[in-house]
């Protein structure tokens, strides 16, 4: 089964690297460059999956979101997506870390991780797997929010 992957970026130039690099690895991407139109795509994939396919599971296998975005920031996006979709896994990817985990309080579960820039794409490619998502450890018992780093002499 293709995995699907919903990423909102706004550099056209590193959208295309995200398109390009996952297409490549077997993965079905949509893209967008700014946040509304990426929840408006969400949502309809959503509706598409309940009243179609009566089909309750998240609509894509992660969703990816930058920070900072036209129209709706990540934060926002990911709100929305999670008041709608629970289950539904959101990764940011941004080097807003910080920012971000004060936004996403609320959300305090195993679907929510930031990825902190700069990272490689494989670096990311091996976060996205099945096994890496749920079996990294949370760092402390007050905040349940994931954050991972790669260091910097590991990047291309």
């Amino acid at each position: 089964m293709v995995k699907k992957l919903l990423i909102a970026e706004d550099n056209k130039f590193t959208a295309m690297q995200y398109k390009k690099f996952f297409e490549a690895n077997g993965y079905d991407v949509d893209i967008f460059n700014n946040g509304l139109v990426c929840f408006q795509k969400f949502e309809n994939e959503l509706r598409y999956r309940k009243i179609v396919l009566k089909d309750k599971t998240p609509p894509y296998d992660y969703v990816m979101l930058d920070q900072d975005m036209p129209k709706m920031t990540g934060s926002e996006v990911s709100e929305k997506i999670h008041k709608q979709c629970p289950r539904q896994r959101i990764i940011f990817l941004s080097a807003y870390g910080q920012s971000i985990m004060q936004s996403n309080e609320s959300t305090k579960d195993s679907y929510l991780q930031i990825m902190q820039k700069p990272f490689s794409l494989e670096f990311l490619l091996n976060k996205i797997t099945p096994k890496s998502f749920s079996s990294i450890k949370r760092s402390s018992q007050e905040n349940n929010l994931l954050t991972a780093t790669q260091s910097p002499e590991t990047i291309r």
